[in-house]
C-alpha cells in the first residue's frame, strides 16, 4: 500500500452541521460526520508520522452561510476541498446526546442536504480518482441505485490501476429500508475494497455473528485486510497471515464514544500509508481512540 510521496487520498461522504449538548438547552455548533472525522484523523496521524498526503474530501454542500464556515473548518483541518455546489440546498444537521457513561445517541436532520442530492445521481463519479478511496456504509445509504453501480464500477477500475479502496462498514438501520437491502449493498461494496473496517457492534445487528465470523465473511468477499473494531475489547485483525486481536488502550475516564471507530480509522490509514503492518497500525488506531473517547464531540482539539 506504501507510494510514492504525495500520497492523494480522497474521502467520500457527508460532513454535518454537529450540535453538541452542554446543557439541556445549551447546544455548541461543530461539523461532523463518519467519513469526515475520518479524514481528520488521516490528516492528523500522517502529519504526525511523517507521510507526505493531500486529504481531500468530496460531498455535496450548498451555497449558503453553513456550507461556508464548513469549508473554512476544512481548510483549517488540512482537508482539501473536493465539494461540488448544489445551489438552494444545506449541509444535513445531527444532534447528539451523550449520557453519563459517554455513550452517545443521535438525532438526525438529512434527508434533503446537499449530499442527499449530489449523490443522488451520477456526475460526481468524474472526481473519483485517488492512491487511496475511502468510504463507509453511512456514504453508500445515501446513493440511488444507479449511482451506486457506477460508484462501484468505479472503484473496480481505479482498483485495476493501482488504487486502494477502503470501505467503513457504519451500518446505521435508519437508513436503510431494511437489513436485507444493507446486506445486499455492503457485499458488493465489500467485493471492491481491499480493506474492510467494521464494528462488531454493526455486526451483530447485521448478521449477529462473532468477529471472527464477521473478518471471515468479507475476507471471502475480497477484502484482503479486515479490521472488527471492539470497542473496549479491542480489535480484530484479519489478512492471509492469519487472525491476530489486538488490546484496547484502556483510560481513565470515558467522556464521549463519539468518532471512537472514525478516529481508529484515521489512525489506521494513515499508518498503513507509511507501510507499518497491519497489526501495528491497529494499536495506533487503539490508542488515537482511546484520546478521542476522552473529550466532548467527534472532532478534538490538537494534542
Amino acid at each position: 500500500m506504501q507510494a510514492e510521496t504525495p500520497v492523494r487520498v480522497l474521502v467520500v461522504g457527508e460532513c454535518m452541521l454537529e450540535l453538541r449538548h452542554r446543557s439541556q438547552l445549551e447546544l455548541e455548533l461543530g461539523f461532523a460526520g463518519d467519513t469526515y472525522n475520518t479524514a481528520v484523523y488521516l490528516y492528523r496521524m500522517a502529519d504526525r508520522l511523517g507521510v507526505d498526503v493531500e486529504v481531500g474530501y468530496l460531498t455535496g454542500l450548498g451555497d449558503d452561510m453553513y456550507s461556508t464556515q464548513m469549508r473554512s473548518a476544512w481548510r483549517r483541518e488540512g482537508i482539501a476541498d473536493r465539494s461540488v455546489t448544489i445551489p438552494g440546498r444545506q449541509p444535513g444537521l445531527y444532534v447528539v446526546h451523550t449520557d453519563p457513561g459517554g455513550e452517545r445517541s443521535f438525532t438526525y436532520w438529512r434527508s434533503a442536504s446537499a449530499a442527499s442530492v449530489l449523490f443522488a445521481g451520477t456526475q460526481w463519479l468524474d472526481q473519483l480518482n485517488a492512491d487511496l478511496v475511502h468510504f463507509s456504509g453511512i456514504t453508500l445509504q445515501l446513493m440511488s441505485r444507479t449511482a451506486l453501480s457506477g460508484f462501484l464500477d468505479r472503484l473496480a477500475k481505479l482498483r485495476s490501476q493501482g488504487s486502494t479502496v477502503s470501505f467503513d462498514t457504519n451500518f446505521r438501520p435508519s437508513g436503510w429500508n431494511d437489513v436485507a437491502e444493507a446486506r445486499e449493498v455492503f457485499a458488493r461494496a465489500a467485493g471492491q475494497a481491499d480493506i474492510v473496517l467494521a464494528t462488531d457492534d454493526d455486526e451483530q445487528l447485521l448478521w449477529g455473528d462473532r468477529p471472527q465470523e464477521s473478518a471471515e465473511r468479507y475476507r471471502q468477499w475480497g477484502a484482503r485486510e479486515v479490521i472488527v473494531k471492539m470497542g473496549p475489547a479491542g480489535a480484530l485483525v484479519a489478512n492471509a497471515s492469519g487472525t491476530q486481536p489486538v488490546p484496547a488502550t484502556p483510560v481513565p475516564v470515558v467522556v464521549d464514544t463519539t468518532a471512537a471507530g472514525d478516529s481508529f480509522a484515521g489512525a489506521y490509514l494513515a499508518a498503513r500509508l507509511t507501510g507499518k503492518p497491519p497489526v501495528e497500525a491497529a494499536r495506533l488506531g487503539a490508542a488515537t481512540a482511546a484520546v478521542v473517547i476522552q473529550s466532548p464531540g467527534a472532532i478534538i482539539a490538537r494534542v
